[in-house]
């Protein structure tokens, strides 16, 4: 019988890893780094007045295409002095017309209305309006745009809005959305 001589294989003796304190230090270099590295990702005041200011300004155009698609009086409403948009359908059938809240946000389904001072990403300190009528207006809070997208004073509702602007300012920064009777068109600065 032969037999098969195989080689000695050598065994190394088993090699220490790291220690503990040695991985801890690691850890706390690779998250100071992170930290020195990573630019701070929670919003500024700029970036939230960014923010509400574009919220205003979707109120605006989503009121007036709404007004437009449904072939009703739909608006939106800015009181000075308290930090929220509000989009309205008003109930024709009663004299005077009623403002009616139930108009609901197209991507949250909730009824539409913006608290500047409970959104977690958009803020403002303060909102106020510079209202231009062609006339006077009763409630110059309430804009609503009838089926054309021609926005007009909810009382009395034949009077026209020459300009709309919603100023809002957030530490020392100020945004203005502004709506043009005319042209329908709203721009924010």
């Amino acid at each position: 019988m032969c037999r098969q001589h195989y080689p000695q294989v050598k065994t190394h003796p088993r090699q220490a890893g790291y220690s503990l304190l040695e991985l801890s230090v690691i850890v706390l270099i690779i998250g100071f780094m992170t930290v020195v590295i990573v630019p701070d990702t929670a919003p500024t005041d700029l970036a939230k007045l960014e923010l509400a200011a574009q919220l205003t300004a979707d109120a605006m155009r989503f009121a007036r295409n709404e007004a437009m698609r449904r072939g009703e009086p739909i608006g939106f409403r800015q009181q000075n002095g308290q930090q929220r948009m509000r989009v309205y359908r008003l109930d024709t059938g009663s004299s005077p017309w009623t403002t009616v809240f139930d108009i609901y946000h197209p991507v949250s389904k909730k009824i539409y209305d913006i608290r500047f001072d409970q959104q977690p990403f958009a803020e403002a300190d303060t909102v106020s309006a510079n209202r231009d009528f062609r006339g006077s207006c009763n409630t110059p809070s309430n804009v609503y745009f009838d089926s054309g997208g021609t926005a007009r004073c909810a009382d009395p509702e034949t009077v026209l809005v020459n300009s709309y602007q919603v100023v809002l300012t957030l530490g020392g920064h100020t945004r203005s959305v502004s709506h043009d009777g005319l042209s329908g068109k709203v721009t924010v600065q």
